[in-house]
């Protein structure tokens, strides 16, 4: 769980911007989108950057580091090319910073200090040919913080866009914004808040749809953590007269993930290549892996699983958000919406947790909330 503060371009929190932080808060992140322009937004890029000039870059500076200071210094900050400026300033001057994205312009480290921050990581991304970033300026100061650290990377794409990953204007590159948006999720993916048994922290103070996620990754987290390093031994482990094994929760949990999140959700055929009709005859069956599965081989069949239900919640919410209801209804007919299933699911791993915590102890003492 990462925490953004997102700074939009010369044109103003287009629909595109926003479209943006959707996208991350749908994979988990709290994503803050202070609007600079109050309201106000310009059809061509030149009006935004004339409407710039009349409020004063310094102003809008300023207004953004106002909206910096009323959240917690842990942080990544963004922006889109006139955003870059108090999102680049932020990254340098404030501590605690957790990383930086600049997409679409970058100034030289000297305009907020002697050198980039250390231990601050930082993406740059833009079209190789763009005119507003290839212009004897932004891209040396691109290069010029690339070389100073190895916590930074510069993306360049094939054209000539501008504002290429807004996908209100006509600037926009599906492709390329596709890729930054992936490489911007990997980004966040390395910067987040982890505890000490390396599970992201839910958010304290999110939306619902953040809260709701983060709980989500957690307990997903939480049975990684339980069932990492076993042998063959350690995987069909039981406590008791339980036949419950750490093996087996593995493979159940990943079929249930298939179950609610790409068969009841979108009403697909399930995505995982070992689901067949044997599970049909025997509704046990999943509870029950082989002597052969290693726990590399169980933990990649759920990882699959739960890969696929991070794009069938993406799309899902792209469609209607929490509300989108279910298409393959339950027995009773009633159909649940995604808020329900992700409910349902924090709730799945949290019962099947505690039957970890002590199939985990009874392994190797391992123990652990």
């Amino acid at each position: 769980m990462t925490e953004i503060l997102l700074f939009h371009h010369a044109q103003g929190l287009t629909s595109g911007i926003v479209a943006f932080a959707d996208e991350l808060r749908r994979a988990g992140h709290i994503v803050h989108t202070p609007d600079l322009y109050d309201g106000r937004t310009f059809d061509t890029l030149e009006e935004g950057v004339a409407h710039a000039q009349r409020v004063g870059f310094e102003s809008i500076t300023e207004q953004a580091v106002r909206a910096a200071e009323a959240l917690s210094a842990d942080l990544v900050y963004a922006g889109f090319s006139l955003g870059v400026l108090p999102a680049q300033k932020l990254a340098q001057t404030r501590e605690g910073a957790r990383g930086a994205l600049l997409i679409s312009a970058c100034l030289p480290r000297s305009e907020f200090g002697a050198s980039w921050p250390a231990g601050v990581p930082v993406q740059i991304h833009a079209m190789e040919n763009d005119p507003e970033f290839d212009n004897g300026w932004d891209l040396p100061a691109a290069r010029a913080i690339v070389d100073e650290t190895e916590l930074a990377e510069l993306f360049l794409y094939p054209g000539d866009q501008h504002l290429f990953a807004d996908r209100s204007l006509s600037s926009y590159d599906a492709e390329a914004a596709g890729l930054l948006t992936e490489r911007v999720r990997g980004f966040l993916d390395r910067v987040r808040v982890l505890d000490e048994f390396g599970r992201p922290e839910p958010p304290v103070a999110a939306d619902e749809l953040a809260t709701l996620l983060g709980f989500l990754e957690y307990q997903r987290a939480t049975l990684d953590w339980k069932t990492r390093g076993l042998d063959a031994a350690g995987l069909q482990a039981t406590v008791g007269v339980s036949t419950i094994t750490l093996g087996g929760l593995l493979k159940h949990l990943a079929y249930v993930e298939d179950h609610w999140f790409s068969r009841r959700l979108h009403g697909r055929d399930s995505e995982l290549a070992w689901v067949t009709g044997e599970w049909d005859a025997d509704s046990y069956w999943g509870w029950r892996p082989t002597s052969e599965e290693t726990c590399e081989q169980l933990h990649a069949t759920w990882q699959q699983a739960m890969t696929h239900s991070r794009r069938m919640i993406d799309q899902a919410l792209g469609e209607n958000g929490l509300d989108f209801l279910a298409r393959q209804p339950r027995p009773n007919g009633q159909s649940p919406n995604l808020r329900w299933i992700i409910v349902h699911m924090i709730e799945e791993y949290a019962r099947h947790n505690g039957h970890a915590d002590l199939l985990r102890e009874s392994v190797d003492g391992e123990t652990g909330e």
